[in-house]
């Protein structure tokens, strides 16, 4: 329960829409209205600090009275191919599906109107390079998001990116990943008190950049010390013999540089004299309970000294890059939300969030289809419908959403010991059935 007085929000009634979905809409004692253009980055005497923190960005219109709204969505990972798996073999991935979520996502969003979209990064897979469709595939899912009438929509860099574009090239890519000053790590006025930070967990990586360049150096200096075999090209097990607690120095992840780290104490610093509350952004998460030790951002303790020494102003962080998601509390009350991925969401559901800022300083994920379960559960446990993001709020999966999906079932033949293969093809003769396709194998 909460430490303080229950939060008030307005009257919600869930409506379903023409394709099955369902929407919530926000019902107020007033009528939607416009909000205030704000001032920018706060009281003047703090100008020359919010510039640097790059977060004189003109704020959204609210939406219900009081209310600012935010379309999210993570890990679409669209491409124009059959459906696959990951390296392993044990996660279904239904790329053609991913953007018709997308297409989902949007029509909800115009239906109960959002005023910013925030899309988490890997908007398409990495497989387009190897197509060479990264533009197409690029172009499709950008134009699915265009038809949103949000006012403004802010992308973040993922791994999957820079698989299919080179970081210097990302400006002309069509995504929105830089402030007007061109830093690809930057703050933006959401509406009414509350601020985004956007973290850029690829300002030191292995991927998009190479010889020579700052970043790219700066990494492999990072794996040298922690996981030097990433750096042997015949090495195709980077986590054979390496400690858990160093599982998060691979390719896939990165890190951010110690003047991003300077950049974001200055940014929240700002932010508290505003009055702000934050909302911090990343495609990778920071908070292992909200995900898992594979899918860390490198130098997260540095970040998370920073968030926490600001733990009144900061409500929560949005990461996606693991899949399977996950939700956690850290020690200063501030909450971390791992949003699924469409790709691997079943055919024909939802994976996507709208998140209502309140004036009051407290915010609500608004799941829709999975877009955040249990923790540590390979997206098969319970799922969230809502999550309340205030200091002492306690948040509960819905009983009953617990599946066993592709990926469980894929394991568990997997782990009588025949091949990914053998496992997959028994499971569709199966329709589906672990015990049956098990039968089948060792008939």
């Amino acid at each position: 329960s909460s430490t303080g007085p229950a939060p008030v929000f307005p009257h919600r009634r869930r409506r379903r829409r023409s394709d099955g979905a369902m929407c919530w809409r926000v019902l107020a004692g007033s009528p939607r209205r416009k909000g205030d253009a704000g001032e920018g980055s706060g009281a003047a005497k703090q100008a020359g600090a919010a510039k640097q923190a790059g977060a004189a960005q003109a704020p959204a219109a609210s939406g219900a009275a009081g209310v600012v709204r935010v379309g999210l969505i993570a890990d679409i990972q669209y491409a124009d191919c059959e459906d696959g798996t990951d390296f392993e073999g044990t996660e279904q991935r239904h790329f053609r599906n991913s953007i018709e979520i997308a297409r989902s996502a949007v029509r909800c969003w115009n239906a109960d109107p959002v005023e910013v979209v925030i899309q988490l990064g890997d908007i398409i897979d990495g497989c387009n390079a190897r197509l060479n469709a990264s533009g197409d595939a690029m172009a499709k899912v950008l134009n699915t998001l265009d038809q949103c009438t949000a006012s403004r929509r802010f992308d973040l860099i993922g791994n999957h990116e820079l698989y299919n574009v080179r970081r210097e090239n990302l400006a002309s890519s069509g995504l929105r990943c830089f402030d007007d000053s061109g830093k690809t790590y930057y703050s933006a006025h959401l509406g009414g008190m509350w601020e985004a930070i956007f973290l850029d967990a690829y300002e030191h990586a292995l991927i998009g950049m190479g010889d020579g360049e700052e970043g790219y150096m700066k990494a492999r200096d990072i794996m040298q010390q922690n996981n030097p075999r990433v750096l042997d090209p015949s090495n195709k097990n980077w986590f054979d013999g390496l400690p858990e607690d160093l599982h998060r120095f691979v390719p896939y992840n990165g890190g951010a540089s110690p003047e991003q780290v300077s950049w974001l104490e200055g940014a929240l610093a700002a932010a508290a004299v505003a009055g702000r509350k934050v909302l911090v952004f990343s495609h990778v998460p920071l908070y292992e309970p909200a995900t898992k030790k594979k899918t860390l951002i490198w130098n997260f303790q540095e970040i998370m000294r920073v968030l926490h020494s600001h733990k009144d102003t900061v409500v929560a962080v949005f990461a996606g890059h693991d899949h399977n998601g996950g939700y956690a509390v850290d020690d200063a009350g501030l909450h971390h939300v791992t949003m699924n991925s469409p790709l691997t969401a079943p055919v024909g559901s939802a994976c996507f969030a709208v998140l209502e800022c309140h004036d009051s300083g407290m915010a609500r994920f608004i799941a829709h289809g999975r877009a955040c379960v249990e923790s540590g559960t390979n997206a098969n446990g319970r799922a969230y419908a809502e999550i309340v993001l205030a200091k002492g709020a306690q948040n509960l999966p819905v009983e009953g959403t617990a599946i066993i999906g592709e990926a469980e079932k894929l394991s568990s033949v997997v782990a009588m010991g025949f091949t990914p293969e053998q496992a997959r093809g028994a499971l569709d003769m199966a329709n589906g059935s672990v015990d049956g396709a098990i039968q089948l194998l060792v008939e």
